[in-house]
Formats: structure tokens, sequence, C-alpha cells
């Protein structure tokens, strides 16, 4: 499946798994950290399109990737998304990267809850987070942080690992919004 096909698949996929209840500007219903301090961080101070440098995104796909654009920017309360086309023009969409709320507590509840939605394929792999975890048939890597689940998929030249590469972005996006 080419990535750009996927993308609203997983867009909606994102949304229905990894959001937790908040509001329309994107804050959570009560959210605090560890040190007991309310965090101000919401999904719309959150801009995805700086969360992955060029050289990242490169590496992960074997692509030059375009300037990074965010499809849903203008939608209120929509997650945090940027999708990047490849430089010259040759694929659509080689990375993309979602930040939402993270729901799940641990990788079983989630595969539970997504095999109840139809989804199938999923594997727990090694990764950043309290888990990671692998949508083979949409090519997408979910990665849940304390606070945010950062979803990526990507479009890799031929010998270059999709999911490793997919994986290392949602570390470099996570560690950037955690």
């Amino acid at each position: 499946m080419r990535l750009y096909r996927s993308g609203l698949a997983g867009l909606i996929l994102a949304i229905a798994a990894g959001c937790g209840s908040g509001d329309e500007q994107g804050r959570p219903a009560a959210e605090t950290s560890s040190s007991g301090i309310e965090s101000r961080k919401t999904l719309a101070d959150i801009d995805a399109c700086t969360l992955l440098t060029a050289g990242e995104i490169q590496s992960a796909t074997g692509y030059s990737p375009g300037a990074g654009i965010d499809p849903v920017k203008s939608i209120s309360g929509a997650a945090a998304m940027c999708a990047w086309p490849s430089e010259d023009g040759s694929v659509h969409q080689v990375a993309q990267v979602l930040v939402s709320w993270a729901s799940a507590k641990d990788f079983e509840a989630y595969k539970q809850a997504m095999e109840k939605e139809g989804v199938t394929g999923i594997r727990q792999v090694d990764g950043p987070g309290r888990f990671t975890a692998v949508l083979e048939d949409m090519r997408m890597v979910q990665a849940f942080g304390e606070r945010f689940m950062v979803q990526t998929m990507v479009e890799a030249r031929d010998g270059t690992d999709p999911v490793a590469g997919a994986t290392a972005l949602a570390k470099a996006a996570l560690e950037r919004v955690e």
C-alpha cells in the first residue's frame, strides 16, 4: 500500500486509537506533570512540521524530503500532523507524523481495542515511549509516551526497512514533544 493512499485511513485510525478525552483546543481534561505542575502544552501548541529534520527523514526513507505540509492545520481540535513529499516530486509523501494524546496505557489493552475495531497485523517492537506498536497492514508505527502518542508512516526506497525508518522517526518526534 502506498503511503499517500493510506494517509487518510492512518489519520482516522490515529484519532480513534490515540486520542484521549480533551476539548476542542486539544487540551486534556486534566493533565499534570510528574512534578505535580500542570502542563500547558496542548496539541494546538505542537507544530508537527518541526518535529523531524530533513536529514532524519532522508536517513529513514532514502528520499530527500521537500517542505513539510500540515494538511489539518485549519481544523480546530485536530491532532498535530505533518506530511513531507519527496524533494524531487517522485513520491507524493515520503514521511508523515501525527501527534495525539496517548490514551493507551499498555500494549495488550491497545492491541485488544484495535482488534475489536477490525485492525489486524499489530505487533509490539522495541522503540520509544512506554510501548511502540507496528500496524503492518497500514505500514504505520505508533509510539506511546507519557502524554502523547506519535504516529509515523514512511515510504521507503528499496533496501530501506520501513519499520526501522518509521520507528526512528517516531523516536525523534516523541523526544521532542514529551
